[in-house]
């Protein structure tokens, strides 16, 4: 269980999770990955069937987790790795003791979808929240729908990476955000103040660069999504919140001009709904579109970067994902910046 926390919501030293787990198979080749506060491998052993190893750096994991290192010689399949020890020093009390299975190697980049990725911005009533010693006043929201073909047992944990760097000229800020692919659909949200994205125009101006990379260095092409699938605008007041307000249902008349749940309402032919949008817990399902899988995080952007796409997807029949069907199938290929 989490500790309880210093002034201004400073954790203490303590050890979170790790992948693996204890009991799992998990490649021989994959690093292992620590979550937690103020953590190390200073005071933690290492034995493979029995016989002393070494925990290292794992340098081709940086920034995957706070804690990234592998073990040397790496382990065959079939043997048993135990690792061992204090994470957080003596004085903490950080105990562990985790046991797996390796697995056969993991040499095969992930899969992501980009087509059925896409992302959504919601501006919201603002409303107050508390990070670390800080107050801020988010007044929008994103949420960042990833796909991959669904993770197969004893493969190395997909991570993506997603990041977007303001231009010189629009005094935003940046984003970077880190989501683990642990399902076939990630998605990934954040809050954000009004003046977050500066003067650039979200609708047109901001490009999500996407890397998916796993804990074996495996990594997918980078991509691009652009531009953002849904956009609402709600002054219904919120309940005191603390973290994101719940996704709203999007709808055709949230669609972004440009976009392909916009593009795929123009080549139905229907008219976008209109009057008050319903919102809800609820998220889009963009995972059952029947296209190739892919994912990814940082991008390269520019005219030679990869292709970008923006997918939607609803459980009524004649929704955006149907619709997006429907467009890709006519026109057979993807918007680019």
């Amino acid at each position: 269980m989490p500790r309880i926390a210093d002034a201004c919501g400073a954790s203490l030293p303590e050890l979170r999770e790790s992948v693996p787990a204890d009991g799992d198979t998990y490649p021989a080749n994959a690093a292992l990955l620590f979550w937690g506060e103020a953590i190390s491998v200073d005071k933690v052993t290492v034995t493979v069937d029995g016989e002393p190893a070494a925990l290292v750096h794992a340098e081709f994991a940086q920034g995957l987790a706070p804690l990234a290192v592998r073990v040397e010689p790496e382990p065959l399949p079939g043997q048993t790795v135990v690792v061992a020890g204090d994470f957080c020093g003596e004085e903490d009390n950080c105990q562990a003791s985790i046991s797996f299975t390796a697995g056969e190697p993991d040499v095969v980049a992930p899969a992501p979808n980009v087509e059925a990725s896409f992302f959504a911005v919601f501006k919201h009533t603002p409303f107050s929240y508390t990070q670390g010693c800080t107050q801020f006043e988010a007044a929008q929201a994103m949420y960042v729908h990833l796909e991959q073909a669904a993770p197969a047992a004893g493969e190395a944990l997909v991570l993506f990476r997603v990041t977007w760097e303001p231009g010189e000229d629009t005094d935003g800020n940046p984003i970077l955000l880190t989501a683990r692919g642990v399902e076939a659909t990630t998605i990934e949200s954040d809050v954000l103040p009004a003046e977050h994205f500066g003067s650039a125009d979200v609708r047109t101006d901001v490009c999500l660069e996407v890397l998916a990379r796993d804990a074996a260095g495996n990594a997918a092409p980078p991509f691009e999504l652009c531009p953002p699938c849904f956009m609402r605008s709600d002054e219904t007041p919120l309940p005191p919140a603390s973290s994101v307000p719940p996704e709203p249902v999007w709808t055709e008349a949230d669609a972004v001009p440009g976009s392909a749940c916009a593009l795929a309402t123009e080549t139905s032919g229907e008219e976008p709904t209109s009057g008050e949008a319903p919102t809800s817990g609820e998220a889009p399902t963009s995972g059952e579109t029947g296209l190739p899988e892919e994912t990814s995080d940082s991008a390269t952007g520019g005219e030679d970067g990869p292709d970008k796409g923006c997918a939607c997807d609803s459980d009524g029949a004649g929704g955006p994902g149907s619709l997006l069907l429907l467009a890709l199938g006519l026109i057979g290929v993807r918007r680019r910046r």
